[in-house]
């Protein structure tokens, strides 16, 4: 086996839906050197998984139904060839003991359900010498591959089968052959033959490509890397997942050399994801290191029932939208505030380039002329008017920038300023902008006292080390203190490492300063809110870019931990904020569609709805998607803004359905949201051509949770029932949107 076939990186999971658990099997003994090796089978009515362990372990995995096997081979380890010589019961599987020829110490365990039906592995590591040992990391089960094998399988990346910057026909579905003999090109991380974005942050900032830079803890490009794969052959299928709160691990796909020019497919196990993000582990000498849950489920049905497996997967895990989520409509002053989002700065001296531009804002001078109390009572006005419940501050409100320190010179006391909202207009909350460290203003701030990076010499600079103890405990004392004055809500922006690496042995962090630990610290402050203010609504952007999708797997520091603190409760819509009308007509935005098949974990995001047109499309569009919305901007047509305010009035009416309801795809234009009792629902249909069309649409009742012995009315467009499902014909304007009832 080469040595680059090894060097991979992240983990895949395992999960699967099925019945009774038979264990056959008892412990293995030692084998003797003579003795022929004893074959432990795990098998539920869904799989059967048969383990013949001594030097290495040989697998065969089958899916039970079908006939179809998913491993038959050597299992692939990078770090050597156990010889296993222990093995241990346990109620639901059995963990196999061993040790390699350069004394790394393996437990792997296998686990397989009883009721679900779906079959996990574990591996945990332990370094037995007093050197440390230095391997690259990826193993995983063997598939063999021939003419045949998974002929007429499509594999599919799961959330990101659409990705928020790819373009309009780019689908991450892949073909046997094109895993075993093809890279993969992506934009969800960095790739050099691709412009950064393609999105309307091209136009806001037009010298953006050059902060294309490598993302740290980016996978390689060209890796089957993701936090899920679902295949299927449209009627049947497998997932495979992973999931680790320890560590950034993902599914991976990728291939082994095997005998006479055959190829497997290796998967599960566990992928390179170190804590440092290179590409190999470094155990320290009589260390030991727990790998993430690889697990496969299997289901019936096509890809969207893949979509659905791997979102109750995370939900049984404990990354689900609340029952009574209910956050308020924002209204974001950004889009009419000339000080960030127009550029339109007083000084001449400001240019349309990036750094000047955000030099610009952070201006003391700009900020006292264009972010006043009298600006934001506007705003208040216009949210007011428009049926929102919170005005959300975007860059302005703090100075210095990213300080978390209110501007009580230009605001007044945030004490006022909070009861303003509450009684001048209508009951308003108040949401902020509170950026973490990368965002800095080096020409204004003063550092928090010790968090100052280091760099390799020893000498401080001007930038704060986001992951040193001296940040993170003076930035939580500072969003308690808004916290407490009644802020509901603080949006964690400014959360990639792209400042260096930081060598302060001060800051309580390993010297150089790990990515993974930066991730961790990050996830670690919102912990420090919610340990003091649970109520507190907190949103994490992408941590390890700058802007767009995320680096670290969507739910990587959500949940509550041991202690019953959560993490952050909601996630950034992926940077679609910008010409809300450009994504969604080139496809940036389909991206939301798969995520909610994917996951109900929140997600957040503010649009401009200066780039709307009268149907509305772009707001109906961010609210059947991100259950948690924000709006603004004043379109400078009359009639749209009347739309807008009509909309957000049915939204408001509706807006349960949306907020924390069960989230269905009948396609990608066309989405049903149904009620938490199964009662009823909504369906919103979109229309993204540039002349009316004419849509038909099946609801089978059972695939969308409802009762299919019930009769249902559907206001908005006329449905027939016929055996369990409804039919209709719906009509949708030109670039617009139709809403459907279902009652």
């Amino acid at each position: 086996m080469k040595r680059r076939d090894l060097i991979l990186l992240a983990s895949t999971p395992i999960a699967l839906h099925a019945a009774a658990s038979v264990l056959s099997s008892s412990a293995v003994a030692a084998p003797q050197e003579d003795a022929p090796p004893t074959p432990i089978e795990l098998t539920n009515r869904t799989f059967r998984l048969t383990l013949t362990p001594r030097n290495g372990l040989h697998c065969i995995l089958e899916h039970v139904p079908s006939g179809i096997r998913l491993a038959e081979s050597e299992y692939s380890y990078s770090f050597g060839t156990p010889v296993f010589s222990r093995s241990h019961k346990e109620a639901t599987g059995i963990v196999l003991s061993g040790r390699t020829e350069n004394g790394i110490d393996i437990e792997h365990r296998f686990t397989i359900d009883a009721a679900a039906g779906w079959i996990e592995e574990e591996i945990k590591l332990t370094n037995s010498t007093d050197i440390p040992i230095a391997m690259p990391m990826r193993c995983g089960f063997v598939l063999p591959a021939h003419n045949d094998t998974l002929k007429d399988y499509v594999f599919t990346a799961v959330p990101f089968r659409r990705e928020p910057y790819g373009h309009q026909k780019q689908y991450a579905d892949y073909s046997l052959d094109q895993i075993l003999h093809e890279g993969r090109r992506s934009r969800l991380r960095y790739d050099p033959d691709f412009p950064l974005y393609d999105s309307g942050w091209n136009h806001t900032f037009p010298d953006l490509h050059k902060f294309s830079r490598p993302m740290v803890g980016a996978p390689l490009v060209g890796a089957y890397a993701a936090e899920g794969w679902a295949l299927t052959d449209g009627k049947n299928g497998f997932l495979i997942s992973k999931y680790s709160q320890s560590a950034c691990e993902y599914a991976v796909l990728d291939r082994v050399p095997l005998s006479a020019g055959v190829k497997g497919l290796r998967w599960g196990g566990i992928g390179a994801a170190e804590d440092d993000w290179e590409y190999a582990v470094t155990l320290p000498p009589r260390s030991q290191r727990s790998f993430g849950v690889s697990r496969l489920t299997a289901f019936t049905g096509d890809l969207t029932q893949g979509f659905y497996t791997f979102r109750q997967e995370r939900e049984t895990r404990g990354h689900r939208v609340p029952e009574d989520f209910d956050p308020p409509l924002h209204w974001n002053e950004i889009y009419d505030n000339k000080l960030y989002y127009n550029g339109e700065w007083k000084n001449e001296a400001y240019s349309d380039g990036m750094l000047a531009r955000m030099d610009a804002y952070f201006d003391p001078k700009n900020r006292s002329e264009l972010y006043t109390l009298k600006h934001m009572r506007d705003e208040a006005r216009k949210a007011r008017d428009m049926g929102c419940q919170a005005l959300y501050l975007d860059p302005g409100w703090d100075t210095p920038q990213s300080s978390k320190l209110w501007d009580t010179k230009r605001l007044g006391d945030i004490e006022d300023f909070v009861a303003m909202l509450k009684n001048e207009f209508g009951g308003l909350k108040l949401a902020l902008h509170t950026p973490l460290s990368w965002w800095h203003d080096v020409k204004y701030d003063r550092l928090i006292p010790g968090s100052a990076r280091s760099d390799a010499t020893g000498r401080e600079t001007l930038y704060p080390c986001g992951a040193s103890t001296q940040y993170l405990e003076e930035t939580a004392r500072r969003l308690r203190v808004l916290a407490d004055a009644g802020v509901y809500f603080f949006m964690f922006d400014g959360v990639a490492n792209v400042n260096g690496d930081c060598w302060n042995r001060q800051h309580g962090h390993s010297v150089p300063l790990k990515p993974s630990e930066y991730l961790d610290a990050t996830n670690r402050l919102a912990k420090m809110v919610h340990q003091t203010h649970p109520h507190v609504l907190l949103e994490m952007h992408a941590r390890g870019a700058m802007m767009g999708p995320p680096i670290a797997p969507i739910y990587y520091g959500h949940g509550r931990d041991a202690s019953g603190i959560s993490g952050f409760d909601e996630i950034w819509g992926f940077e679609l904020m910008v010409n809300s009308m450009s994504d969604l007509l080139i496809g940036n935005s389909m991206a939301l569609y798969y995520y909610n098949l994917a996951y109900s974990l929140p997600l957040y995001l503010h649009i401009d709805l200066r780039t709307d047109n009268t149907g509305c499309i772009t707001f109906w569009w961010n609210a059947s998607t991100c259950r948690h919305l924000g709006i603004g901007g004043t379109h400078e047509n009359a009639e749209v803004v009347a739309a807008h305010k009509k909309a957000i009035a049915t939204y408001r009416r509706l807006k349960h359905y949306y907020t924390a309801g069960v989230f269905h795809g009948i396609g990608e234009l066309t989405h049903f949201h149904r009620a938490r009792d199964s009662q009823s629902a909504v369906i919103n249909c979109f229309n993204l051509e540039n002349h009316a069309v004419e849509r038909e649409i099946d609801i089978v009742l059972t695939d969308c949770g409802l009762d299919p012995s019930k009769d249902y009315r559907f206001l908005g467009a006329s449905f027939k029932k016929a055996r369990g499902s409804y039919s209709g014909k719906v009509s949708i304007p030109a670039l617009g949107h139709t809403l459907i009832q279902v009652l």
